[in-house]
């Protein structure tokens, strides 16, 4: 008996080898490693195996809960086995792992599913005016001083400040603008300053010494600096429940650095559009409008992040609250074909354009998890497609928000990427912390100007 032993496990390998290759067994081992549901719907796995397997696989649910009776009672999602469908129901927000075993022990697949909460906002496409003050001053340039002699001087640079350095303290008071350095600067004279600054996110501490400038008859170190951004952009939708707006779906970052803006203050506001500066390939078009402080917009700024600029509205602005609300829908929903985006391109009125989605790449997080194409004949006529000012205009497919705007593409206007609202909502929770915002580089669809440069 002992002799065949050996080929009895022989035997059984080449079996479970063969099953594992046959055609059957790949599309079980080519599901999905991970799925999204939105609490209150199903999603169904099917088994493409002959009876006599499939009836001895197992489905098993594993919740990220360190309560084991948690599971028991209350489960994120449960499961359903029908024939060669299983049929996976989610219950309540939550994360689990769906594991199938073969004879109950013998691991074939595990997918990881989230269970997402189902969600309704009062959806945007309001142009909105968004001014926005750093944390710190911003060097975006070397400015030469001239001295008595006629010569030029770069103190800052020759004593260590670089491009994109975040400069926060001189001589241990915090600065918020251009003419409180200036006057720290002038104080000083000849001696040396005490400068603290970020640098790609580490803090760095330099002491400067200042030279006259016979031009401007005061001290300078030589450098062009910047403290904020004002543009046009679009409010991509109102958190009801929590008085929250997003807008944008992209970082706001510095033109000449390529950085992302740390927000000291901020605020959005309405804007009016008083023309359309129509886009070419290679020649990105441009909302131009005025702000109105006497708007119905109004919001404070409180995070500048990959995914858009996030705040909370005003008193003032509560009755949008108040508006019809729209469900959400996911990247896992999200399809390729028509939708619709609103956005405005006269005045204050908004408007519902035909657009195409082409493609989706569900697991993208960069603010390109789509490309659209405009469609709508009238909007191609005014605008060549998308514009700057466009970012964070609402995508709209079978009467859901699906995300918005970002990116518009230089070689052809018609086309662009746009952000999913999985991303967007995902930074909403953190407003009421204190974490940093982010510092993803992109190139945005938004129509930023930059604020007046200094030269200290």
């Amino acid at each position: 008996m002992r002799h065949y032993r050996p080929l009895a496990g022989i035997i059984t390998v080449v079996l479970l080898l063969s099953i594992c290759l046959s055609p059957q067994a790949r599309t079980v081992l080519s599901l999905p490693e991970e799925q999204k549901i939105v609490v209150g719907e199903a999603n169904s796995v099917r088994i493409i195996l002959p009876e006599i397997l499939r009836n001895q696989i197992d489905f098993k649910i594993h919740e990220t809960s360190r309560s084991v009776f948690l599971l028991q009672q209350y489960p994120a999602v449960s499961i359903n086995k029908k024939g060669s469908v299983c049929e996976i129901t989610a219950h309540k927000p939550g994360k689990v792992e769906l594991s199938m075993n073969l004879l109950g022990y013998i691991p074939i697949k595990s997918i990881a599913i989230e269970a997402l909460p189902s969600k309704r906002v009062v959806v945007g496409g309001h142009s909105i005016g968004v001014l926005l003050q750093s944390r710190g001053i911003m060097v975006v340039g070397f400015a030469p001083i001239i001295q008595a002699d006629g010569s030029k001087a770069y103190p800052g640079k020759e004593q260590g400040i670089e491009i994109g350095d975040l400069i926060f303290q001189v001589e241990g008071q915090s600065i918020s603008n251009e003419n409180d350095l200036a006057r720290f600067i002038d104080s000083k004279k000849d001696q040396p300053l005490e400068i603290k600054l970020q640098r790609r996110g580490k803090p760095v501490t330099l002491s400067v010494k200042a030279v006259f400038c016979a031009e401007t008859n005061r001290y300078r170190i030589g450098l062009y600096v910047r403290d904020g951004v004002v543009g046009v952009g679009t409010l991509t939708f109102l958190d009801p429940d929590t008085g929250q707006f997003a807008a944008l779906g992209h970082v706001i970052m510095d033109a000449d650095t390529k950085q992302g803006i740390d927000v000291l203050s901020g605020r959005v506001l309405s804007a009016s559009i008083q023309m359309i500066k129509a886009g070419k390939p290679g020649n990105p078009g441009e909302k131009i409008g005025v702000f109105d402080e006497q708007g119905e917009i109004s919001g404070k700024i409180l995070k500048n992040a990959g995914s858009g600029i996030y705040g909370i509205i005003n008193s003032k602005s509560d009755n949008y609250l108040q508006a019809p609300r729209m469900e959400v829908a996911y990247a896992h929903q999200v399809h390729t074909g028509g939708a619709q985006m609103w956005t405005v391109v006269n005045g204050n009125t908004i408007e519902k354009w035909d657009i195409q989605i082409e493609k989706v790449f569900p697991h993208r997080e960069n603010g390109k998890g789509m490309i659209i194409k405009v469609t709508d004949p009238r909007l191609l006529s005014i605008s060549g497609g998308i514009v700057q000012g466009m970012s964070g205009s609402p995508i709209i497919q079978d009467n859901r928000i699906i995300g918005a705007i970002t990116h518009v593409f230089l070689n052809d206007p018609s086309s662009g990427y746009g952000i999913f609202m999985d991303n967007m909502l995902s930074e909403m929770p953190s407003l009421v912390s204190n974490e940093k915002s982010f510092r993803q580089i992109i190139k945005p669809a938004w129509a930023g100007k930059l604020s007046k440069d200094g030269y200290i």
